[in-house]
């Protein structure tokens, strides 16, 4: 992979992590969940907002295993 090639992915995947941050910070009511990790998400009150937290919190995992192999 270029130079080139291989920044741009890592901006893309930035601004997909920063995304999901976001995201897990709104679910969560704070960023919390950065030190205490998916253990977090079980404290939440709703079945909804776990899922979410979930989903975005495995977002993040993958990113950073691409980003990790880049």
């Amino acid at each position: 992979m270029s130079v080139s090639k291989s920044k741009n992915l890592e901006r893309k995947l930035d601004i997909f992590a920063k995304e999901a941050k976001n995201e897990l910070n709104n679910v969560c009511g704070s960023s919390l969940w950065e030190s205490l990790g998916f253990v977090f998400f079980d404290q939440l009150d709703d079945s909804e907002k776990i899922a979410k937290a979930n989903f975005y919190y495995g977002q993040l995992q993958i990113i950073n295993e691409i980003k990790f192999s880049i």
